[in-house]
């Protein structure tokens, strides 16, 4: 481990339980200011990385091979949606609560728990538990004003029924997303553009972020959870 005052570090290291990792009280997300408060946890190779380069990268190798397509299309969203570039995305807490962040934390003893705040128009937000929709190659259905859970869930499989059909007359239901024929792919991948739009969802939601990279200058502080 680098030591912290001749890495020149302009943010404070400290050790802490999981516990004490993240401070008591409201977390203080706002997803409209301009510089957005997130979270990550990092490995201590890629924290000593940042106290040696000043900058964080990803690496696009440690992302899931079985989820190699939804990582792609993330990829291709912020490339779209970012004045930044580069390959992969580091992933952010933009908003969650404390105890999901402090359950984080438990399972990631001897790593670094990162406290950011990036630039709003560096990041792109998405919705935590819809990524899931991409992650499975599910069909993005926000709910509909009005509607109940019940009927949200009802319209979605009667829709993921009928495209699953025609998946299947292609025959490519088990086949990479990359594979599938155009017309398809298009379909499911604008269908997943909806988890990029808070409107779609209710103010309490949970919110994950990537970004291009992190800069030392872009970090408040910095625990080791021991």
């Amino acid at each position: 481990m680098l030591d912290d005052e001749t890495a020149g570090t302009r943010f404070p290291i400290r050790d802490a339980e999981p516990e004490q990792a993240v401070p008591a009280g409201p977390m203080g997300y706002d997803l409209d200011a301009e510089r957005l408060l997130l979270h990550t946890v990092q490995s201590v190779e890629a924290f000593e990385a940042l106290l040696t380069t000043g900058t964080l990268t990803p690496d696009p190798a440690l992302a899931v091979t079985e989820f190699a397509d939804a990582y792609d299309w993330m990829y291709r969203m912020m490339a779209a949606r970012l004045p930044t570039s580069g390959q992969g995305a580091l992933w952010l807490w933009a908003r969650t609560n404390r105890k999901h962040l402090v359950s984080a934390c438990r399972h990631s003893r001897g790593q670094v728990l990162l406290t950011c705040r990036v630039p709003r128009d560096r990041v792109l937000l998405s919705h935590f538990d819809e990524w899931h929709m991409v992650l499975n190659r599910g069909l993005g259905m926000p709910r509909l004003p009005g509607e109940s859970e019940d009927e949200a869930f009802a319209r979605w499989e009667d829709t993921h029924d009928e495209f699953d059909a025609r998946l299947r007359a292609a025959g490519m239901r088990e086949a990479p997303t990359r594979n599938w024929p155009t017309t398809l792919r298009n379909e499911i991948e604008t269908s997943w553009e909806c988890i990029l739009n808070r409107d779609n969802y209710g103010p309490f939601e949970c919110w994950q972020a990537t970004v291009h990279a992190l800069t030392a200058d872009e970090v408040v502080e910095a625990v080791r959870i021991i």
